[in-house]
């Protein structure tokens, strides 16, 4: 059995003792509404916590200059901490790298929304995606779908076959068919290649960190509507500790979804954060360069762990 408080009033408790986490609230943590220790969810993450400490390395996909302070409470509680990212600017740089040809999306990309996005003009087209687990309502769509459209700007929106809870997947190809010119709809996309586009201007993600950290790499900023787990705690980096996103409210209208789209877009804000994210990016890939900390910390592991007999 699961228990859950009715009033959830407590999640705004700020949480000022984890080392290097400063000013978390309760409402950032993974699951941090579940009251009940026996909880399998609660269970699995308090058995990976402990399995860390046997391990004789804690592996961290980020870089120094992202996040130092929590870098820095890692390490002095686990005596081997490798910050090792972004892993696609690393990846990037192997010459005829064999993992290429594999690929390491889940499922199978479409390529011709590229081809619809050079058409575009520079920073002018919104990216959306809620990644490979999201499931959302019909009317969720529906206000996500207006609000883009009423912003004016064009956009591409990758709809998973199994996105969307019922038949919204008929309701997408109609709202397609009527707005041919500013709106493409993948089921799938290469992401990276998406987010390196230069008419792309924004990002509306769920938050997952693999997609955070992919847009922060590229420069882009993004309007964050996170769902569970990470999300909520990668969300609030990206909007207070990075400055670099807008987080949607968890009831999604299409009045919200518009002005925040034109904020990032055509407002000054939107330009001091597109600025902020062309920094992050600039550190990112610093960090993935041939004496960066991501790169020093790729050889140290290997030496230090993997080549290692103790």
């Amino acid at each position: 059995m699961c228990f859950f408080i009715a009033d959830e009033s407590y999640l705004h408790t700020t949480i000022d003792w984890i080392p290097g986490m400063k000013d978390t609230c309760l409402m950032d943590f993974p699951f941090a509404r579940n009251t009940n220790p026996d909880n399998y969810i609660f269970r699995f993450l308090m058995d990976s916590v402990e399995g860390a400490v046997r391990a004789s390395a804690i592996i961290v996909h980020t870089f120094d200059a992202l996040e130092p302070d929590v870098l820095d409470g890692l390490s002095s509680i686990f005596p081997r901490v490798y910050a090792i990212g972004p892993y696609q600017l690393l990846l990037n740089q192997i010459p005829e790298d064999g993992l290429k040809s594999i690929g390491y999306s889940l499922r199978k990309e479409e390529g011709d929304c590229l081809q619809w996005l050079d058409t575009k003009e520079p920073k002018s087209v919104v990216y959306v995606n809620f990644g490979s687990l999201i499931v959302i309502k019909a009317e969720q769509v529906v206000e996500f779908a207006m609000g883009l459209a009423n912003s004016k700007h064009p956009f591409l929106w990758i709809i998973r076959s199994d996105l969307v809870i019922g038949d919204a997947a008929i309701l997408a190809a109609e709202f397609a068919e009527k707005n041919q010119e500013q709106c493409y709809i993948a089921s799938w996309c290469p992401q990276e290649e998406v987010l390196n586009h230069p008419s792309v201007g924004v990002f509306l993600t769920h938050s997952g960190w693999n997609s955070t950290i992919e847009s922060l790499a590229a420069g882009v900023p993004m309007i964050c509507w996170p769902f569970f787990a990470d999300q909520p705690m990668n969300c609030r980096y990206t909007c207070k500790e990075w400055g670099i996103g807008m987080k949607i409210d968890d009831v999604v209208k299409r009045e919200e979804v518009e002005r925040l789209v034109r904020e990032l877009m055509e407002g000054e804000k939107g330009v001091k954060m597109r600025e902020k994210a062309m920094d992050w990016k600039k550190l990112a890939e610093e960090a993935a360069g041939p004496d960066g900390s991501s790169s020093v910390s790729l050889e140290k592991l290997v030496n230090e762990v993997l080549l290692s007999n103790n």
